[in-house]
C-alpha cells in the first residue's frame, strides 16, 4: 500500500467513525422526539377534556344559582350550552382511553352525568334552594370529582411517561457520550498507529542519514515498507553503496593528498597556523611550534590562547578579520611588523592571514603565515633614518625660501606686477605643499621609529568620534553634506593615545567630505567586536578602483582625482592603528563610496 493509500484509508476511517456517531446521535433524537409525541397524543386530549367537562359542571351549578335569583331563561340556555360542551368534551375523552384505570373513570363520569342530568331536570322543574343544597350541589360535587379523578390519571400518566422519557433520554446522552469517548480512543490508537507506520521508517532512515554524516558509511536504512518512503530508503542504501565505493577508490588518493599537504606546510621554514571557522588551532608547523612554545602543540585551542603574551592580541585580531570578512588580512609593511622574542632575539614578523573556503563557497577557517622580515626591518630602519635626516636638512633652507617668498609677495624688495604675483604665488603654494609632505614624511618615520610611540589610556571612541565629527560638521554643510553619527553608549573603553586616534578620524572623515560630491551622505559608527572596538566613516562618494584598493595604504598612494593630497594620509593613519595594536582596512566600489574601519584594542 502506497503513502498516499495509507493516509486516505486513515481519513476515511475517521469520516465513517463521524458518520456512524452521528448517524447514531440522529436516530436517538427522532426517538425522543416519538416519545414526546406520544405522551402528547395519548393524555394531552384527555387532560383536556376533563378540565372542559369541570368548567362545564361549573358552569351548570351558576346557572342552577341563576334560576333561584329569578333569571329562568338565562339559566335554562347556559344549561343546554354547557351540556352540549360537557358532552363533546365525555366524548373526547371516553374515545381517547390510554391507561388501565382510565375505563372505569369515564363510566363512573357517564353514570354521574346521568344522575346530574336527571337532578338538575327535576330542579329546574321545582326551584326551592333546600333541594339545591340537599340533592343539586352533592350531584355536583360527586360529578366534579369523578372528573378530577380523570384528569389526575391522566396527569399523573404524562408525568410518568415524561420521566421515562427523561431517563431514556439520559441513557442516550451517556450511551453517545460513552460511544463518542470509545470512537475517539479507537481514533486514537489508529492514528498513533498509523503516525507510527509512516514515521518509522522515516525516522530510520534520518538516524542512517547521521550516521553516514558522521562517518559511518557502512550505516543502511531498514526496509520496512514498500511505499514511497520504503522506495526511498532502497534509493538512500544505493547511494551510501555508492559512497562506499568512491571511499575505497578514493581514500587512498585522498590520505596521500592529506599528507603531501601537511608535509608540505611542516616543510616551510615560516611559522605557519591553520584555524578552523571557529578559530581555534587545527594545526602548527615545526616553525610555530618553536615560536609559540610546546604548550601550543595542543590542537583544538584558541589562536589567542596560543599566541596569548606574544604580539597583544595582533594574532586573534588578524584571525577575526578574516574570518568575519572572509577576506585576506596582511601587515604589509615591514614597519608595522609584529615583533617576537626568541630565545633572547627580537625577530619582526609580517603577518599574512587568509580564508579558506570550499568548493561551494562554505568557509572552513584560515591560513596565517608569519613572514620573517626581520632583515628588512633593519633595511626599513636605515630608510626612515635617512629620509628623517634628509627632512631635517631640507627644513632650514625650506623655511628660508617660504620666508622669502613671502617677503616678496609682501613687495618688501619692490612693486610687483600681476604676472609676477601670479608666480609668486604658485610657488609658495607649492613651498606649503612641500612642507606639509616633509611634516608627514617625518611623522611617518618617527612613527615606524617607535619614536612616537602612544601614550596608552582608557579613552571613549564613541565620545572622540563624536567630537570629530562635530569638528568637521561645518565643512560638510558648506559642501551641503549629511555627517550622521551612530555612536551607542555603553562601548567598552579602548587603550588609545587619544591625540593620535583623533589624527586618524581626522583624516578619514577629510577624505570622506573630499570625495563626496554634494548632496551625499556620510555616517560614523562604532561597535564593539570581542575585545577591541571597531569604528566606521562611511561615505556615498565616487569610492575606490579596485586596482588602487591592495595598495591605497601605501605611501604616496593617490586615487586619480584626488586633488593636491601627498599621498601620505591613509599611510600614516594605517601606521597609528597599528602601532596601537588594531587594524585598519576598506571596503569600496566605483559609484557605491567608501567604508574605512579601524579597530582598537579594549582595556582589559
Amino acid at each position: 500500500m502506497s503513502l498516499r493509500a495509507k493516509l486516505l484509508t486513515g481519513y476515511l476511517i475517521f469520516i465513517a467513525a463521524l458518520v456512524g456517531l452521528g448517524a447514531w446521535g440522529a436516530w436517538r433524537l427522532r426517538e425522543m422526539g416519538g416519545a414526546a409525541r406520544l405522551i402528547i397524543s395519548e393524555n394531552y386530549d384527555s387532560v383536556v377534556a376533563a378540565q372542559q367537562m369541570k368548567e362545564s359542571l361549573e358552569r351548570q351549578d351558576s346557572a342552577a344559582v341563576f334560576l333561584l335569583v329569578g333569571q329562568a331563561a338565562r339559566s335554562r340556555a347556559q344549561v343546554e350550552e354547557q351540556r352540549r360542551r360537557f358532552d363533546d368534551a365525555f366524548e373526547t375523552a371516553a374515545a381517547n382511553v390510554t391507561e388501565l384505570a382510565e375505563p372505569a373513570a369515564v363510566e363512573a363520569i357517564r353514570r354521574g352525568r346521568g344522575t346530574y342530568y336527571r337532578l338538575v331536570d327535576e330542579f329546574f322543574e321545582s326551584p326551592r334552594a333546600a333541594d339545591y343544597f340537599a340533592r343539586l350541589e352533592p350531584g355536583f360535587d360527586r360529578l366534579r370529582a369523578d372528573c378530577d379523578r380523570l384528569l389526575r390519571l391522566n396527569q399523573e400518566a404524562m408525568r410518568d411517561k415524561s420521566e421515562r422519557a427523561a431517563g431514556a433520554a439520559r441513557r442516550s446522552f451517556l450511551t453517545t457520550l460513552a460511544l463518542a469517548g470509545v470512537l475517539a480512543l479507537a481514533g486514537l490508537g489508529l492514528a498513533v498507529w498509523l503516525a507510527n507506520r509512516i514515521v518509522r521508517p522515516v525516522r530510520e532512515l534520518t538516524a542512517a542519514t547521521g550516521r553516514i554524516r558522521g562517518g559511518d558509511l557502512e550505516a543502511r536504512a531498514p526496509i520496512l515498507s514498500h511505499d514511497e518512503v520504503g522506495q526511498l530508503a532502497v534509493e538512500f542504501n544505493r547511494m551510501a553503496e555508492h559512497l562506499r565505493q568512491l571511499r575505497r577508490s578514493d581514500l587512498g588518493q585522498v590520505v596521500a593528498a592529506q599528507q603531501t599537504t601537511e608535509a608540505t606546510i611542516d616543510s616551510l621554514a615560516e611559522p605557519v597556523l591553520v584555524t578552523d571557522a571557529g578559530g581555534r588551532i587545527t594545526k602548527l608547523n615545526p616553525s610555530a611550534e618553536r615560536l609559540f612554545g610546546p604548550e601550543a602543540a595542543s590542537l583544538g585551542r584558541p589562536a589567542a590562547e596560543v599566541a596569548r603574551g606574544l604580539d597583544h592580541g595582533r594574532i586573534a585580531l588578524a584571525v577575526t578579520e578574516a574570518l568575519g570578512t572572509g577576506r585576506p588580512a596582511a601587515v604589509e609593511t615591514v614597519a608595522s611588523a609584529l615583533p617576537i622574542a626568541v630565545d633572547g632575539l627580537e625577530y619582526a614578523y609580517r603577518l599574512r592571514t587568509t580564508p579558506v573556503r570550499d568548493e561551494d563557497g562554505r568557509l572552513l577557517g584560515a591560513v596565517m603565515l608569519l613572514e620573517d622580515v626581520t632583515p628588512l626591518r633593519e633595511i626599513d630602519r636605515l630608510k626612515s633614518e635617512f629620509v628623517d635626516t634628509a627632512a631635517a636638512q631640507l627644513r632650514t633652507p625650506l623655511h628660508e625660501l617660504q620666508l622669502a617668498l613671502h617677503a616678496l609677495l609682501a613687495e618688501a624688495a619692490g612693486d610687483l606686477n600681476e604676472k609676477q604675483q601670479e608666480l609668486l604665488s604658485a610657488c609658495r603654494e607649492e613651498s606649503d605643499r612641500l612642507e606639509r609632505l616633509m611634516r608627514e614624511l617625518l611623522d611617518l618615520t618617527r612613527i615606524e621609529a617607535s619614536e612616537q610611540a602612544p601614550r596608552l589610556a582608557p579613552v571613549d571612541l564613541a565620545d572622540l568620534a563624536r567630537g570629530a565629527a562635530e569638528g568637521h560638521r561645518l565643512e560638510a554643510s558648506a559642501k551641503d553634506l549629511e555627517l550622521l553619527t551612530d555612536l551607542p553608549p555603553g562601548l567598552p573603553p579602548a587603550l588609545a593615545d587619544r591625540e593620535q586616534v583623533g589624527r586618524v578620524l581626522d583624516n578619514l572623515l577629510s577624505n570622506a567630505i573630499r570625495f563626496t560630491p554634494r548632496g551625499g551622505e556620510i555616517r560614523v559608527t562604532a561597535a564593539a567586536r570581542g575585545d577591541h572596538v571597531a569604528v566606521s566613516v562611511a561615505d556615498t562618494g565616487r569610492g575606490i578602483p579596485p586596482d588602487y584598493l591592495p595598495r591605497i595604504f601605501d605611501r604616496f598612494v593617490r586615487v586619480p582625482g584626488a586633488g593636491s593630497g601627498t599621498g601620505l594620509g591613509l599611510a600614516l593613519a594605517k601606521r597609528l592603528v597599528e602601532a596601537h595594536g588594531g587594524q585598519i582596512s576598506v571596503q569600496s566600489a566605483p559609484g557605491r563610496g567608501a567604508t574605512f574601519t579601524f579597530t582598537l584594542p579594549t582595556e582589559k
